[in-house]
């Protein structure tokens, strides 16, 4: 009974772990396929073992949901290092996650006058 009841912290403990990741990255797919904004998905890999190096996602839109994105990475702020920085009319939130196989970067940009115009990339880096 023990061991079930380790087994299934460990798995609770893995899946809010991961909260983070999920959250963010569904925000975005469900964005994308609405229509209105762009998508871009780019791999780097090792030439000679064909490893995945880095993946960089980039979403952009003009389409509203500033305010929708902010609140999901202000949520899961407590899941990594979380930055917020304002510049030039532009709000800038860095969010790093770090898990044992990769870190994760999550970077949302808004413009302080149009909290419509949003562009979000995730860099994901295996270790």
């Amino acid at each position: 009974m023990k061991k079930y009841i380790i087994t299934f912290i460990v798995c609770l403990l893995t899946t809010l772990a991961t909260q983070a990741q999920n959250s963010i990255d569904n925000l975005v797919e469900r964005y994308s396929s609405s229509g209105g904004s762009s998508f871009t998905t780019a791999v780097k890999r090792n030439p000679q073992t064909q490893k995945v190096v880095k993946v960089v996602k980039t979403f952009e839109t003009d389409n509203g949901g500033g305010n929708t994105f902010y609140k999901a990475f202000k949520r899961e702020a407590r899941t990594g290092s979380w930055t917020d920085k304002v510049a030039n009319n532009e709000h800038t939130t860095l969010l790093v996650v770090e898990k044992p196989q990769q870190t994760r970067i999550y970077m949302l940009k808004r413009n302080s006058g149009n909290y419509g115009q949003v562009k979000i990339t995730i860099i994901i880096q295996p270790k």
